[in-house]
């Protein structure tokens, strides 16, 4: 017995694909990327846990110790690597914490 795609005609069934290919790239690199932190959730769990705050902070800190901004792209590796998220991600959580918790950090 013939799956559904197959018995559509070759045009219609392209048409279906390049529909597909479409609805994925309008989705974003969300959906082709693996399930990961949300960065608004992540910022949640910073503003309701000062002690975690302080704990990157530290880590911020650290990282400037060692001689690398925490906006470098070692710096942004090093606390996306931490945290499980992407470098993105980790983009957006140094700037909310330095700028809520430590504005001492570079």
């Amino acid at each position: 017995m013939e799956s559904g795609l197959r018995k559509l005609r070759p045009p219609l069934r392209l048409g279906l694909v390049i529909l597909g290919l479409v609805a994925a790239l309008g989705a974003g690199p969300r959906m082709l990327r693996p399930a990961q932190a949300n960065p608004s959730s992540l910022l949640n769990t910073v503003k309701n846990n000062p002690g975690m705050a302080e704990e990157l902070c530290q880590q911020f800190n650290t990282i400037n110790a060692n001689g690398d901004s925490v906006y470098s792209s070692a710096g942004l590796e090093e606390v996306a690597s931490s945290q499980g998220i992407t470098t993105s991600d980790a983009e957006v959580l140094v700037t909310y914490v330095v700028g809520l918790y430590c504005s001492d950090v570079t």
